[in-house]
Protein backbone atom coordinates (compact mmCIF):
# COMPACT_ATOMS: atom_id res chain seq x y z
CA UNK A 1 0.00 0.00 0.00
CA UNK A 2 1.14 3.45 -0.93
CA UNK A 3 1.60 6.28 1.43
CA UNK A 4 0.42 6.28 5.10
CA UNK A 5 -3.09 4.98 5.89
CA UNK A 6 -4.64 8.59 6.28
CA UNK A 7 -3.33 8.70 2.49
CA UNK A 8 -4.81 5.84 1.00
CA UNK A 9 -8.11 6.70 3.33
CA UNK A 10 -8.43 9.96 1.42
CA UNK A 11 -7.55 8.37 -2.18
CA UNK A 12 -10.04 6.03 -2.15
CA UNK A 13 -12.64 9.04 -0.64
CA UNK A 14 -11.60 11.18 -2.92
CA UNK A 15 -12.30 9.10 -6.26
CA UNK A 16 -15.95 7.79 -4.60
CA UNK A 17 -16.96 11.84 -4.01
CA UNK A 18 -15.27 12.35 -7.68
CA UNK A 19 -18.10 9.75 -8.91
CA UNK A 20 -21.33 11.12 -6.30
CA UNK A 21 -20.94 14.18 -7.59
CA UNK A 22 -21.09 13.09 -11.75
CA UNK A 23 -23.50 10.03 -10.87
CA UNK A 24 -26.06 11.46 -9.01
CA UNK A 25 -28.68 10.32 -5.96
CA UNK A 26 -29.58 6.85 -5.86
CA UNK A 27 -27.17 5.35 -8.04
CA UNK A 28 -25.03 2.42 -6.96
CA UNK A 29 -21.46 2.46 -6.05
CA UNK A 30 -18.78 -0.11 -6.44
CA UNK A 31 -18.36 -2.56 -3.71
CA UNK A 32 -15.90 -3.10 -0.92
CA UNK A 33 -14.29 -5.75 -2.75
CA UNK A 34 -14.19 -3.94 -5.90
CA UNK A 35 -13.05 -1.05 -4.62
CA UNK A 36 -10.38 -2.32 -2.49
CA UNK A 37 -9.04 -4.19 -5.67
CA UNK A 38 -9.16 -1.12 -7.31
CA UNK A 39 -7.21 0.57 -4.93
CA UNK A 40 -4.72 -1.97 -4.19
CA UNK A 41 -5.56 -1.21 -0.57
CA UNK A 42 -7.30 -3.15 2.40
CA UNK A 43 -11.29 -3.98 3.02
CA UNK A 44 -10.78 -1.96 6.31
CA UNK A 45 -8.62 1.26 4.32
CA UNK A 46 -11.96 1.12 1.84
CA UNK A 47 -14.57 1.35 5.02
CA UNK A 48 -12.93 4.09 6.79
CA UNK A 49 -13.18 5.80 3.68
CA UNK A 50 -17.01 4.96 3.25
CA UNK A 51 -17.40 6.26 7.10
CA UNK A 52 -16.09 9.76 6.07
CA UNK A 53 -17.96 9.86 3.09
CA UNK A 54 -20.88 9.12 5.14
CA UNK A 55 -20.62 11.28 7.75
CA UNK A 56 -20.44 13.84 5.00
CA UNK A 57 -23.87 12.95 3.87
CA UNK A 58 -22.58 11.64 0.69
CA UNK A 59 -23.36 8.14 0.25
CA UNK A 60 -25.89 5.26 2.33
CA UNK A 61 -24.78 2.11 3.02
CA UNK A 62 -27.93 -0.33 2.96
CA UNK A 63 -27.15 -3.55 4.69
CA UNK A 64 -27.46 -6.56 2.26
CA UNK A 65 -28.06 -4.12 -0.66
CA UNK A 66 -24.78 -1.77 -1.09
CA UNK A 67 -23.76 1.71 -0.97
CA UNK A 68 -25.55 4.38 -3.45
CA UNK A 69 -24.90 8.20 -3.68
CA UNK A 70 -26.85 9.49 -1.50
CA UNK A 71 -29.87 12.24 -2.58
CA UNK A 72 -32.98 11.41 -4.49
CA UNK A 73 -32.43 9.47 -8.23
CA UNK A 74 -32.23 12.87 -10.45
CA UNK A 75 -35.23 11.25 -12.40
CA UNK A 76 -37.77 10.81 -9.39
CA UNK A 77 -39.67 13.53 -10.55
CA UNK A 78 -39.11 14.22 -14.57
CA UNK A 79 -41.66 14.14 -16.47
CA UNK A 80 -42.29 10.88 -18.39
CA UNK A 81 -41.84 13.34 -21.98
CA UNK A 82 -38.47 13.75 -20.70
CA UNK A 83 -37.87 9.91 -20.12
CA UNK A 84 -36.67 7.15 -22.69
CA UNK A 85 -38.44 4.38 -23.76
CA UNK A 86 -36.69 0.70 -22.14
CA UNK A 87 -35.61 -0.08 -25.51
CA UNK A 88 -33.29 3.04 -25.80
CA UNK A 89 -32.11 3.36 -21.43
CA UNK A 90 -31.46 -0.39 -20.77
CA UNK A 91 -28.30 -0.64 -22.95
CA UNK A 92 -26.17 1.73 -20.73
CA UNK A 93 -27.23 0.15 -17.88
CA UNK A 94 -26.39 -3.20 -18.60
CA UNK A 95 -22.52 -2.59 -20.10
CA UNK A 96 -22.11 -0.86 -16.25
CA UNK A 97 -23.36 -3.99 -14.43
CA UNK A 98 -20.87 -6.22 -16.88
CA UNK A 99 -18.11 -4.28 -15.93
CA UNK A 100 -18.74 -5.70 -12.50
CA UNK A 101 -16.27 -9.05 -11.82
CA UNK A 102 -20.15 -10.92 -10.64
CA UNK A 103 -22.93 -9.92 -12.65
CA UNK A 104 -26.81 -10.44 -11.48
CA UNK A 105 -29.90 -9.68 -13.44
CA UNK A 106 -33.30 -10.57 -13.01
CA UNK A 107 -36.29 -9.70 -14.85
CA UNK A 108 -40.04 -9.91 -14.20
CA UNK A 109 -42.43 -9.20 -16.76
CA UNK A 110 -44.00 -10.64 -19.75
CA UNK A 111 -41.55 -11.49 -22.44
CA UNK A 112 -38.11 -10.66 -21.88
CA UNK A 113 -37.81 -9.02 -25.76
CA UNK A 114 -36.22 -5.65 -24.68
CA UNK A 115 -33.87 -7.86 -22.65
CA UNK A 116 -33.20 -10.28 -25.15
CA UNK A 117 -32.89 -7.74 -27.55
CA UNK A 118 -30.22 -4.90 -25.79
CA UNK A 119 -28.08 -8.10 -23.65
CA UNK A 120 -27.40 -10.72 -26.17
CA UNK A 121 -25.76 -8.61 -28.72
CA UNK A 122 -23.34 -7.33 -25.46
CA UNK A 123 -22.74 -11.11 -24.17
CA UNK A 124 -21.65 -11.90 -28.01
CA UNK A 125 -19.25 -9.18 -27.89
CA UNK A 126 -17.49 -11.19 -24.44
CA UNK A 127 -17.03 -14.37 -27.36
CA UNK A 128 -14.05 -12.00 -28.79
CA UNK A 129 -10.70 -12.07 -27.79
CA UNK A 130 -9.37 -8.97 -25.95
CA UNK A 131 -12.67 -8.19 -24.20
CA UNK A 132 -12.64 -8.59 -20.34
CA UNK A 133 -15.67 -10.81 -19.58
CA UNK A 134 -17.01 -10.90 -15.67
CA UNK A 135 -15.62 -14.19 -13.54
CA UNK A 136 -19.93 -14.83 -13.19
CA UNK A 137 -22.96 -14.21 -14.96
CA UNK A 138 -26.07 -15.41 -13.61
CA UNK A 139 -29.41 -14.57 -14.94
CA UNK A 140 -33.19 -14.84 -13.98
CA UNK A 141 -36.54 -14.67 -16.29
CA UNK A 142 -39.41 -14.93 -14.19
CA UNK A 143 -42.29 -14.79 -16.54
CA UNK A 144 -46.39 -15.13 -15.92
CA UNK A 145 -48.08 -17.85 -17.18
CA UNK A 146 -49.75 -17.18 -20.38
CA UNK A 147 -53.14 -18.92 -19.64
CA UNK A 148 -53.83 -16.39 -16.29
CA UNK A 149 -53.75 -13.08 -18.53
CA UNK A 150 -56.13 -10.75 -19.69
CA UNK A 151 -53.95 -9.07 -22.02
CA UNK A 152 -52.88 -9.73 -24.87
CA UNK A 153 -56.26 -10.38 -26.66
CA UNK A 154 -58.42 -9.33 -30.04
CA UNK A 155 -60.19 -6.30 -29.47
CA UNK A 156 -63.74 -7.86 -30.31
CA UNK A 157 -63.09 -11.22 -29.15
CA UNK A 158 -61.27 -12.22 -26.21
CA UNK A 159 -61.45 -16.23 -26.55
CA UNK A 160 -59.64 -15.73 -30.07
CA UNK A 161 -55.70 -17.85 -29.20
CA UNK A 162 -54.22 -16.38 -31.62
CA UNK A 163 -52.53 -13.22 -29.25
CA UNK A 164 -51.36 -15.73 -26.54
CA UNK A 165 -49.85 -17.75 -29.77
CA UNK A 166 -47.97 -14.78 -30.48
CA UNK A 167 -47.25 -13.71 -26.82
CA UNK A 168 -45.40 -17.34 -26.72
CA UNK A 169 -43.69 -16.99 -30.13
CA UNK A 170 -42.05 -13.63 -28.75
CA UNK A 171 -40.75 -15.35 -25.17
CA UNK A 172 -39.37 -18.47 -27.10
CA UNK A 173 -37.22 -16.16 -29.28
CA UNK A 174 -36.13 -14.21 -26.68
CA UNK A 175 -35.52 -17.08 -24.13
CA UNK A 176 -33.67 -18.86 -27.59
CA UNK A 177 -31.29 -15.88 -28.05
CA UNK A 178 -30.38 -15.50 -24.46
CA UNK A 179 -29.69 -19.12 -23.93
CA UNK A 180 -27.65 -19.64 -27.17
CA UNK A 181 -25.38 -16.25 -25.75
CA UNK A 182 -25.18 -17.90 -22.09
CA UNK A 183 -24.05 -21.52 -23.30
CA UNK A 184 -21.65 -19.71 -26.22
CA UNK A 185 -19.74 -17.80 -23.35
CA UNK A 186 -19.66 -21.48 -21.51
CA UNK A 187 -18.27 -23.25 -24.49
CA UNK A 188 -16.10 -20.43 -25.75
CA UNK A 189 -14.47 -20.55 -21.74
CA UNK A 190 -15.15 -17.49 -21.62
CA UNK A 191 -17.58 -17.17 -18.52
CA UNK A 192 -17.24 -20.66 -16.98
CA UNK A 193 -20.03 -20.03 -13.71
CA UNK A 194 -23.15 -18.57 -16.14
CA UNK A 195 -26.23 -19.62 -15.92
CA UNK A 196 -30.27 -18.72 -17.37
CA UNK A 197 -32.52 -19.85 -15.31
CA UNK A 198 -36.33 -19.33 -16.32
CA UNK A 199 -39.61 -19.89 -14.17
CA UNK A 200 -43.23 -18.93 -14.72
CA UNK A 201 -45.90 -17.83 -12.14
CA UNK A 202 -49.42 -18.19 -12.38
CA UNK A 203 -49.99 -14.60 -11.30
CA UNK A 204 -52.81 -11.78 -12.16
CA UNK A 205 -51.68 -9.91 -15.78
CA UNK A 206 -48.29 -8.13 -14.47
CA UNK A 207 -48.77 -4.50 -15.17
CA UNK A 208 -44.87 -3.66 -14.59
CA UNK A 209 -41.64 -4.77 -16.22
CA UNK A 210 -38.24 -4.83 -13.41
CA UNK A 211 -35.17 -5.06 -13.87
CA UNK A 212 -32.92 -5.62 -11.34
CA UNK A 213 -29.38 -5.54 -11.92
CA UNK A 214 -26.05 -6.91 -9.88
CA UNK A 215 -28.64 -6.72 -6.50
CA UNK A 216 -28.02 -3.03 -6.24
CA UNK A 217 -29.72 -1.50 -9.02
CA UNK A 218 -33.55 -1.39 -9.56
CA UNK A 219 -35.69 -0.36 -12.91
CA UNK A 220 -39.40 0.06 -12.73
CA UNK A 221 -41.39 0.34 -15.97
CA UNK A 222 -45.29 0.65 -16.31
CA UNK A 223 -46.76 -1.27 -19.35
CA UNK A 224 -49.72 0.59 -21.09
CA UNK A 225 -52.21 -0.96 -22.99
CA UNK A 226 -52.75 0.00 -26.30
CA UNK A 227 -55.19 -0.42 -29.08
CA UNK A 228 -53.57 -1.06 -31.90
CA UNK A 229 -53.35 -3.13 -35.46
CA UNK A 230 -51.28 -6.11 -35.46
CA UNK A 231 -50.46 -8.90 -37.79
CA UNK A 232 -51.48 -11.95 -37.21
CA UNK A 233 -51.92 -15.49 -39.26
CA UNK A 234 -55.52 -15.40 -40.71
CA UNK A 235 -58.25 -17.99 -39.15
CA UNK A 236 -59.20 -19.51 -42.95
CA UNK A 237 -54.98 -20.41 -42.97
CA UNK A 238 -54.90 -17.78 -46.06
CA UNK A 239 -51.99 -15.71 -44.90
CA UNK A 240 -52.00 -12.47 -42.23
CA UNK A 241 -54.34 -10.36 -41.83
CA UNK A 242 -54.59 -7.41 -39.84
CA UNK A 243 -56.43 -7.79 -36.22
CA UNK A 244 -57.15 -5.24 -33.81
CA UNK A 245 -55.49 -5.73 -30.37
CA UNK A 246 -55.24 -4.86 -26.90
CA UNK A 247 -51.50 -5.10 -25.70
CA UNK A 248 -48.92 -3.74 -24.12
CA UNK A 249 -46.52 -1.95 -25.56
CA UNK A 250 -43.24 -3.06 -23.61
CA UNK A 251 -40.41 -2.29 -25.40
CA UNK A 252 -41.93 1.07 -25.42
CA UNK A 253 -42.56 1.45 -21.44
CA UNK A 254 -40.62 4.25 -19.69
CA UNK A 255 -38.00 2.80 -16.78
CA UNK A 256 -37.44 4.73 -13.47
CA UNK A 257 -34.80 3.91 -11.58
CA UNK A 258 -35.80 3.16 -8.04
CA UNK A 259 -34.54 3.94 -5.00
CA UNK A 260 -31.95 1.99 -2.61
CA UNK A 261 -34.58 0.93 -0.54
CA UNK A 262 -37.33 0.42 -3.43
CA UNK A 263 -34.56 -1.65 -4.97
CA UNK A 264 -34.04 -3.88 -2.09
CA UNK A 265 -38.01 -4.18 -1.98
CA UNK A 266 -37.95 -5.19 -5.54
CA UNK A 267 -35.11 -7.87 -4.71
CA UNK A 268 -36.73 -9.55 -1.77
CA UNK A 269 -40.78 -8.94 -3.69
CA UNK A 270 -38.48 -11.36 -6.78
CA UNK A 271 -37.05 -13.51 -4.59
CA UNK A 272 -39.96 -14.75 -2.32
CA UNK A 273 -42.09 -15.40 -5.71
CA UNK A 274 -39.02 -17.18 -7.02
CA UNK A 275 -38.58 -19.34 -4.24
CA UNK A 276 -42.19 -20.06 -3.56
CA UNK A 277 -44.76 -20.40 -6.53
CA UNK A 278 -42.99 -19.87 -9.33
CA UNK A 279 -42.58 -23.23 -12.03
CA UNK A 280 -39.96 -24.03 -13.82
CA UNK A 281 -40.36 -22.80 -17.15
CA UNK A 282 -41.31 -25.67 -20.63
CA UNK A 283 -40.70 -24.68 -23.58
CA UNK A 284 -43.99 -26.22 -24.35
CA UNK A 285 -45.84 -23.39 -22.33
Amino acid sequence: MNGSPKTAVQRVADAVRYWSERLGGGAPLPSQEELAEQFSVSRDTVQRALKLLSEEGLIDSIRGSGTFVAGRPADVDADEEELEPAIVVLGPYLDEALQAPRVTIDFFGFTAETLAKELTPKLVRLWLAGSTPPESLHLRLLLPDPEHLAVPRVVDNPEDPRPLDRLRSIAARSIDALTQSVEELRSRQRVLDASLEIRTVAATTPQVKLYIINQKLALRGWYKVRQAPVLLPAQDGSGMEETEMYDFMGLEAVLLRQRPHAAAESQEWFDSLWSTIAVDYKLSE
